[in-house]
């Protein structure tokens, strides 16, 4: 007769197994969170080029020097809200009233 398995062992060694795999499933579901995947937040560089009134080829020039950052797909970009507003943060020339009296000082 052969020997029996026991149940509750062969439990804790299926489970021992899944845990490489929930590891680097997690690991995978807390790098999709950087993405917020709803409809509106990516934009093309057409539509960031009509946002700020500029053509579509001065965004992309933009996109390649590094300077607004943009997720490549084939072979057009998309720029997410979060990284337009960033940019246009970066180059706000408009001084605010405690830097003026730090520079006047």
């Amino acid at each position: 007769m052969p020997p029996r398995k026991n149940p509750e062992s062969a439990a804790r060694y299926t489970e021992a197994k899944k845990a490489p795999y929930i590891l680097e499933l997690a690991k995978e579901r807390e790098f999709r969170k950087n993405f917020e995947l709803e409809k509106g937040k990516f934009f093309r560089t057409d539509t960031v080029a009509e946002i700020l009134d500029i053509e579509p080829e001065v965004i992309r020039d933009l996109i390649r020097k590094g300077e607004l950052f943009a997720i490549k797909i084939g072979k057009s970009y998309r720029v997410t809200e979060a990284d337009l507003q960033e940019f246009l943060f970066q180059r706000y020339t408009r001084k605010r009233s405690g830097e003026q009296r730090r520079e006047e000082g």
